[in-house]
C-alpha cells in the first residue's frame, strides 16, 4: 500500500482496482468522516475528496450524505454560503425528508417512526438526493447530495435497533441499484456523537478522522473511538477505522521527506515531527490493545508500529488561505481551481467572491490541489485493500 508521499495522478494500477471494484457492486464502499470536534477538516475533505473522486470516475455515481445539522457540506455544494442563501427550503433538508418518507412528515419526532413504517423495497434514495451541478457548475455531474439543513434541529434520540433498521434499508436501497454507487458522509464534530453521527457510523464501514497534530486533541479523540469500539462490540456497527489524517500541519518547507516510513510531501518543523511520533505511537499503542481488536482496518496486535503508521496515518499541511477561502465561498473544489487556472493559460488567477477578491499563484493552487489528490490516492488504494 503506499504512503502518502510526492502528489501525483492516481497511478493506472490503483485507478483500475478502482474500476474493477466498481464493477462488481453497486455499492462499492461507504466512508463517514468524523473526529470529536469542529474544524479539524472533515467537511473540507469530504467535499474535495467526493469531488475529485467523482471526477475521475465518471461511470460511478457518488453518494454524498450531510448529516450535520447546520449542513455546512451542503451549503459548500450547492455553491457556497452567499449562493446557498437564495436556495430554498426544497433544497435543503432532504436528509430529514428521507428519513420520513412514508410518512411524508418533517417534524422532528415523526421521520424514525415514518421510516420505520417503509419497507427496504419502497425506499428510494435516490429521489431523494440533488444532482449538484443542476445547482453548482463547479462540481460534476455524477455528485449527488442527500442534503441537511441549514439551521440547527433538536433531534430525538435514536436507540440502537431503529438505527441499525435505519440504515439498514438506506443501505440496501443503494444495493439494489442498477448503477455503481460510491457514499460520502460528513458528521458533526462531537465527543458523545449525536443521533445522526451513530447513523453516519451505521452506514459506512470505513471512517477518515481527520485531526488537528496535539497530544491534546488526541487525548479527546480517544474517547470518540472508545465509543466506535463499543458500538463496534454490540454488534451496531462493522465501521473500521480507514485512515487518521494529522491536518492543517505547518510546513517548514516545500521540500519533500521521508518520515518514519511515511513519504510527506513537505518538511514539517522539527517540533511538529516530534508530535508526529509521539501521536502515532499513541495510536499504534490503541490498535494493539485487546479491547480494540478490529477499531483499524491496517493494525492489531501483531503489527509493527511502522507498519500500522504506513498503513493507517496520513499527514496534510495546512492549506493556503487565499485558496482556501474561495473554495469554500464559492462552493468550488480544489479539482476544479486548478483546471480553469490552466484552461486560462495565466500564471495566477483570482476567484471573485460576493465581496471579496481572492488572487493566487499558479504554484499555490496546484499545490493546494496536489495534497488533496496525494491524499486520494493513498484513501483509494487503502479502501481497495480494505474490502
Amino acid at each position: 500500500i503506499p504512503s502518502l508521499g510526492q502528489p501525483s495522478r492516481i497511478s493506472s494500477s490503483s485507478a483500475s482496482a478502482t474500476d474493477n471494484l466498481a464493477a462488481a457492486m453497486p455499492l462499492q464502499s461507504a466512508h463517514v468522516f468524523c473526529s470529536h470536534i469542529g474544524h479539524t477538516g472533515k467537511t473540507t475533505l469530504c467535499f474535495n475528496m467526493s469531488c475529485l473522486y467523482a471526477k475521475r470516475h465518471p461511470d460511478v455515481k457518488v453518494l454524498v450524505i450531510d448529516l450535520a445539522e447546520e449542513g455546512d457540506l451542503t451549503k459548500r455544494l450547492l455553491g457556497g454560503v452567499d449562493a446557498a442563501r437564495g436556495k430554498d427550503d426544497e433544497v435543503f433538508g432532504s436528509i430529514f425528508r428521507l428519513l420520513s418518507e412514508a410518512g411524508r412528515q418533517s417534524a422532528p419526532s415523526s421521520w424514525v417512526s415514518s421510516l420505520l413504517r417503509s419497507s427496504s423495497s419502497e425506499l428510494d434514495i435516490a429521489s431523494h438526493a440533488i444532482r449538484v451541478s443542476e445547482h453548482n457548475p463547479n462540481v460534476p455531474e455524477n455528485l449527488y447530495l442527500v442534503s441537511s439543513g441549514a439551521w440547527p434541529r433538536n433531534e430525538d434520540p435514536l436507540p440502537e435497533d431503529k438505527r441499525r433498521e435505519i440504515a439498514k434499508k438506506i443501505r440496501e436501497s443503494l444495493e439494489r441499484a442498477s448503477e455503481s454507487w460510491k457514499l460520502f458522509c460528513d458528521t458533526d464534530g462531537d465527543r458523545r456523537p449525536s443521533p445522526f453521527t451513530m447513523l453516519g457510523y451505521s452506514l459506512c464501514s470505513l471512517a477518515v478522522v481527520p485531526l488537528h497534530l496535539s497530544k491534546a486533541d488526541l487525548d479527546r479523540t480517544e474517547t470518540m473511538l472508545g465509543l466506535m469500539n463499543e458500538m463496534r462490540k454490540s454488534g451496531e456497527i462493522s465501521t473500521q477505522v480507514l485512515l487518521i489524517v494529522w491536518n492543517m500541519v505547518t510546513s517548514q518547507n516545500n521540500a519533500a521527506m521521508d518520515h518514519r516510513g511515511l513519504r510527506l510531501a513537505f518538511t514539517p518543523a522539527k517540533v511538529s515531527l516530534d508530535i508526529l511520533d509521539a501521536c502515532n505511537t499513541r495510536i499504534a499503542g490503541i490498535a494493539k490493545d485487546e479491547d480494540f481488536a478490529g477499531l483499524f482496518v491496517s493494525g492489531g496486535a501483531e503489527t509493527p508500529d511502522d507498519e500500522f503508521i504506513q498503513g493507517s496515518i496520513a499527514v496534510m499541511r495546512r492549506l493556503a488561505d487565499n485558496v482556501m477561502k474561495p473554495a469554500e465561498e464559492l462552493g468550488m473544489p480544489f479539482v476544479q481551481m486548478t483546471d480553469k487556472l490552466e484552461a486560462s493559460g495565466h500564471k495566477q488567477f483570482t476567484f471573485e467572491t460576493k465581496d471579496v477578491k481572492y488572487s493566487a499563484g499558479g504554484d499555490v493552487i496546484r499545490g493546494v490541489d496536489e495534497a488533496v489528490r496525494a491524499l486520494s490516492e493513498k484513501f483509494e488504494a487503502l479502501t481497495v485493500g480494505a474490502r
